[in-house]
């Protein structure tokens, strides 16, 4: 019996760990591409490179979307690889709009980006325009658009807005996010599309404070375009003469929060789990967490069931804590906690 015991922790622990990397992601692009390189290729409609696809560009066009070195970052985020993209923009070399391709049959989706606008020679000071969404559809022709981010410039040109628009059809009216941004500055915005609701609803966020784990509040949400949206079906970047210079980075497609906002879990160095105590262990679910915390870091405090549900949660911890689930079932838990692009997990027996 205690061989099968031992046997099952490991199995829940290999569970547990699969359901922290949220190993369903359905797009983690850091433009790890040889350099010089260039995505969406450099002819027509159907021209690709680097698993992008031009779906629309002026006729005979052969300018080019080009990567470039180095990366963006933004605390609590994974830590960035590769390289990154400068959408260029230019009034005068203009309109490639680019796409690559994932499959899901969620009606529900995610994406988020690190994006860099470098200044506002190109945004329009007086209505929004987008230059990120979804597809629905993919490859050569991609013409319904979807979770739309958008920008423009405030304060006479000395900062920017973004904001989000459903789709088109009907009447659309952007919402603003209602922060003036800063130029040269590196912004994390996720981006929540659901398809299933008549009219569809976007949401946005930027720089959440929260990151992996579930959605949290504090979005701006847009229903005003009426057009419906049959599936999810591709991340589309569009460069025209009124979408900004922009360096964008980590773009992540998933169909949860956790997905696109990964805390780097099974990227970065562990802290010390010997620095855990858990005490007793097992217990009737009142027990003492001892943290060995000589930075006084601050963590986050989640205990997840065997389904990887958070069950508790507390945040600001960098001293012990006393725990109380004596109200739960019988079983095994686990104790995690987080710090930034670090954590370290227990297990814990409630007899």
């Amino acid at each position: 019996m205690k061989k099968n015991y031992n046997l099952t922790i490991i199995i829940l622990m290999i569970l547990f760990s699969a359901f922290q990397l949220n190993a369903q992601v359905l797009i983690e692009e850091s433009f790890t591409y040889t350099l010089p390189a260039y995505i969406g290729g450099n002819g027509d409609a159907g021209s690709s490179s680097n698993t992008w696809t031009t779906h629309s560009v002026t006729a005979g066009q052969t300018t080019t979307i080009d990567l470039i070195a180095g990366n963006l970052s933004y605390t609590g985020l994974a830590a960035p690889t590769g390289n990154k993209l400068y959408l260029f923009s230019n009034a005068n070399a203009t309109s490639r709009d680019v796409n690559k391709p994932f499959t899901t049959s969620s009606t529900t989706g995610y994406y988020s980006a690190l994006i860099n606008v470098v200044d506002n020679s190109q945004i329009s000071g007086t209505n929004f325009d987008y230059f990120m969404c979804f597809g629905a559809s993919a490859g050569t022709s991609v013409t319904i658009l979807g979770g739309r981010l958008g920008i423009k410039s405030t304060n006479s040109g000395a900062n920017f807005r973004l904001a989000i628009g459903n789709t088109s059809g009907g009447t659309l009216t952007y919402t603003d996010s209602g922060q003036d941004l800063n130029f040269g500055t590196t912004y994390l915005v996720v981006v929540k599309y659901d398809i299933s609701a008549a009219p569809t609803v976007a949401s946005l966020w930027v720089n959440p404070t929260s990151l992996g784990g579930t959605e949290p509040a504090g979005s701006v949400t847009c229903n005003t375009g009426s057009g419906t949206f049959a599936a999810l079906s591709s991340i589309c970047l569009r460069n025209s003469s009124t979408t900004p210079k922009v360096e964008i980075d980590e773009i992540r497609v998933g169909t949860t929060w956790a997905q696109v906002t990964p805390t780097g879990v099974g990227i970065n160095k562990l802290f010390n789990k010997n620095n855990i105590q858990l005490s007793p262990n097992p217990s009737n679910g009142k027990f003492d967490i001892l943290i060995a915390n000589d930075s006084k870091s601050i963590y986050e405090l989640s205990i997840f069931n065997a389904m990887g549900a958070v069950v508790y949660n507390q945040n600001n911890v960098n001293t012990n804590v006393a725990v109380d689930l004596s109200n739960l079932n019988k079983g095994v838990y686990f104790v995690q906690l987080k710090n930034n692009n670090s954590f370290a997990s227990k297990k814990i027996v409630i007899q």
